[in-house]
């Protein structure tokens, strides 16, 4: 319990893949949870305790959350590559951080929605060869995409859909600044990459 307790207030380093995995997974699981039971109970309000319960609502729901967790997983993989900086071994370390994706994603059992998560993996491939260390990615803007992804899968959206689209791009926004904030606190880039690199060969 002490343990749990000291690791809570001072979360250890991420200097392995393990470690990069579960944060960025369990980041983009919150996130992606928080976000969307937000934004549809403050849209259904008082109608909200019905909806919940009702089973075509919440296969919906799942759906979005899904998206939204592989939406983000692409996004904070993106910004754990950019911190990982220039390297000789530049082109391995964009194969081991799509690995690392692809099992985050592959942790899970498929959902019954899709056939499998080849999109997201092609995504985060062109995202990285794109990558500069020149015009490091902004979070924000990058959070704000996920709202984009997921608003087809809302369960439920108001008669206004710009603001719809603002709430959640604010809320996916802020969301990933906040986990680049914890990433930058917490990460270990050179023993990072090195067991990246370790694993990949």
């Amino acid at each position: 319990m002490l343990t749990n307790l000291v690791e809570y207030l001072r979360p250890s380093r991420l200097r392995s893949a393990t470690a990069l995995r579960r944060f960025v997974s369990g980041e983009a699981s919150y996130l992606a949870q928080r976000a969307t039971y937000e934004f549809s109970r403050n849209t259904l309000a008082w109608y909200g305790q019905h909806a919940f319960a009702d089973r075509e609502f919440n296969d919906r729901f799942r759906v979005c959350r899904w998206e939204g967790y592989a939406g983000l997983v692409e996004v904070f993989c993106v910004l754990v590559r950019a911190r990982l900086g220039r390297a000789p071994e530049g082109a391995e370390l964009d194969a081991a951080m799509v690995a690392a994706a692809a099992s985050m994603l592959g942790e899970y059992e498929t959902p019954g929605h899709r056939a499998g998560w080849d999109d997201v993996i092609a995504s985060l491939r062109a995202r990285l060869a794109l990558l500069s260390p020149d015009a490091p990615p902004a979070p924000a803007a990058l959070g704000a995409e996920v709202a984009d992804r997921i608003i087809p899968a809302l369960p439920v959206q108001s008669s206004n859909r710009k603001e719809d689209r603002e709430v959640l791009g604010n809320a996916f926004g802020f969301g990933t600044i906040a986990f680049n904030d914890r990433l930058a606190a917490r990460l270990d880039a050179p023993a990072l990459a090195a067991d990246l690199l370790r694993q990949a060969g």
